[in-house]
């Protein structure tokens, strides 16, 4: 079963840089950067919006607003940073090296929840192993870079 998850993941995440080439393509048509930003998130928000309608998902109430974490409540932000970010810089770094920097980010700050256990993530102490992997995606990064 959690082969199943890790592929569901592993398939996400062959979107990303196919979305980061969508949305630069977008933005050199659109009038600036967050104009593509801005209807790659509308769009976003009517397909969930209209995921929820079809599964009979409960539409969110201002209550969710009262019971959650604050600091849970800006995913939203998060995630309008990233679209931004992805279609702003991929014409410049290009797929591999925008993703590899991504990816680095994404492993660095991993790690610091992982292991403070922070936001909801249980408790994971930084193993060996993993900081092993750490530092050769920082190797790879820098290859990368010093490349171009």
């Amino acid at each position: 079963m959690i082969w199943l998850h890790a592929l569901w993941v592993f398939l996400a995440g062959m979107l990303q840089p196919v979305q980061s080439g969508m949305n630069a393509e977008l933005s050199r048509h659109a009038a600036a950067p967050l104009t593509a930003a801005t209807w790659n998130m509308l769009l976003g928000f009517v397909v969930v919006a209209l995921i929820c309608v079809f599964a009979g998902a409960p539409v969110p109430g201002v209550n969710l607003l009262r019971v959650a974490p604050v600091w849970s409540l800006w995913g939203g932000l998060c995630g309008a940073i990233i679209v931004f970010t992805m279609l702003f810089n991929a014409p410049v770094l290009g797929a591999v090296l925008l993703l590899s920097c991504f990816l680095l980010g994404q492993l660095t700050s991993s790690s610091i929840l992982d292991q403070f256990g922070l936001m909801g993530f249980p408790q994971r102490s930084i193993s060996d192993q993993r900081l092993v992997g750490l530092v050769l995606v920082v190797a790879g990064v820098i290859l990368l870079l010093r490349a171009r």
